[in-house]
């Protein structure tokens, strides 16, 4: 086998070994895809439940039974207009800045209302 032969059957055998990488690589990815759709469903599933809970709580009559869905002003951290909201609020930002730390994400305030 000659030199060029040799230097041949490397870049051969080194583009079969990328081949084979890039094609894990893209199940990889295609597996992230899934989880973060499931992840998507999951959040649409309770976005509903909590919108149907603060329903039947505006509905209730006796609104002192429900005190974390009385209503009042927030500042939107990203920008910073008022918003109101639920008292339960901070429960969600507490959560979303754990969770954010969790994942090494840097100022969680400047990435969520």
């Amino acid at each position: 086998m000659t030199q060029t032969e040799f230097e041949m059957a490397e870049l051969r055998a080194e583009n079969e070994r990328l081949k084979e990488e890039n094609e894990d690589l893209r199940q990889e990815i295609e597996d992230l895809r899934r989880e973060a759709d499931l992840d998507a469903c999951h959040v649409a599933g309770l976005a509903a439940q909590i919108k149907a809970l603060i329903a039947e709580g505006d509905a209730c009559s006796n609104k002192v039974a429900h005190p974390l869905l009385e209503r009042t002003e927030y500042t939107n951290s990203i920008t910073g207009e008022a918003m109101k909201k639920t008292k339960a609020y901070p429960l969600y930002r507490e959560a979303f800045d754990a969770e954010a730390k969790e994942l090494d994400i840097d100022d969680p305030e400047g990435l969520r209302a």
